[in-house]
């Protein structure tokens, strides 16, 4: 059996969640199945409506193995620390790859470890419909700390669209209304991605998989950044913006071609079929 686990978090973003779905219609298109795990009910609930099949509900990734067995290939995406009997799975399961999705240098003695940004990038391609001229801000799943409120006067008068985080508050959007065009719904995502032209973005993860499907895309940066995280924008020449020009926008379009390491994944799981 294939399992992928992905780590969700409500102070966070489904980042892994998204590269988990590319993974699993990856699979599929090669005939095969994998079952997913999650740690976090909300994130099951979106991922139904992402189309993809009911998940396993575990703990954390310490509970993988209450689930997969000695036979099991194991794909786990997730930014929770290595410790105790996590660092046995590349010995325990038939074949463990580990995806880390930090800047830092973690892995897993005997598992296939990936960074991603070192390595390539997970993302899923939808299929282009006719792109709208239309503006979408995206800053993520989650807003815990109302960094969106505290600038709401860079949204005004912009005529765009506003991307409802999974996480955010209830209530959060009474003054979203008066600013932004249309509050979106985070089951619509994928479907943004083959709709709006132009996306601003505040999530490192949705800024490459918007940029890899073709899209006008920018990063507003809404708060302090790591020189690794710029890093990845500037290699993937996805402009820093500090405030939205939306006449200007074209004229940022990227040209970096990401590499998109879902094929590999494939085919190293494949091996050990």
């Amino acid at each position: 059996m294939l399992y992928l686990y992905a780590y969700t978090n409500h102070k966070e973003n489904l980042d892994s969640l998204r590269r988990v779905k590319a993974l699993y219609e990856a699979f599929k298109k090669k005939g095969i199945e994998a079952e997913i795990l999650l740690n976090e009910y909300r994130a099951q609930l979106l991922a139904r409506d992402w189309g993809l099949p009911l998940a396993t509900t575990i703990e954390t990734i310490k509970d993988i193995d209450a689930v997969a067995t000695v036979d099991d290939i194991v794909i786990i995406d997730s930014l929770e620390a290595l410790e105790g009997k996590v660092l046995e799975y590349g010995r325990y399961f038939k074949k463990l790859i580990y995806i880390n999705p930090t800047c830092e240098k973690r892995v897993i003695d005997e598992a296939e470890n990936i960074q991603l940004g070192v390595d390539g990038y997970i993302y899923s391609i939808v299929n282009q419909n006719n792109l709208e001229e239309k503006t979408l801000f995206i800053y993520g799943d989650s807003d815990y700390d109302k960094t969106i409120l505290k600038n709401l006067d860079i949204f005004k008068n912009k005529n765009i669209d506003l991307y409802w985080g999974n996480y955010f508050f209830v209530k959060y959007e009474d003054e979203f209304t008066q600013v932004f065009n249309e509050i979106i719904e985070p089951e619509e995502y994928y479907s943004l991605l083959s709709s709006y032209r132009n996306i601003f973005t505040s999530s490192i993860h949705i800024a490459i998989e918007a940029n890899a499907n073709g899209l006008n895309t920018s990063f507003l940066e809404l708060k302090t950044m790591s020189e690794c995280e710029k890093s990845i924008l500037k290699e993937l020449k996805i402009p820093i913006v500090k405030n939205i020009i939306i006449n200007n926008y074209n004229k940022n379009k990227s040209s970096a071609i990401i590499n998109n390491i879902v094929e590999r994944i494939v085919n190293i799981s494949k091996n050990y079929m």
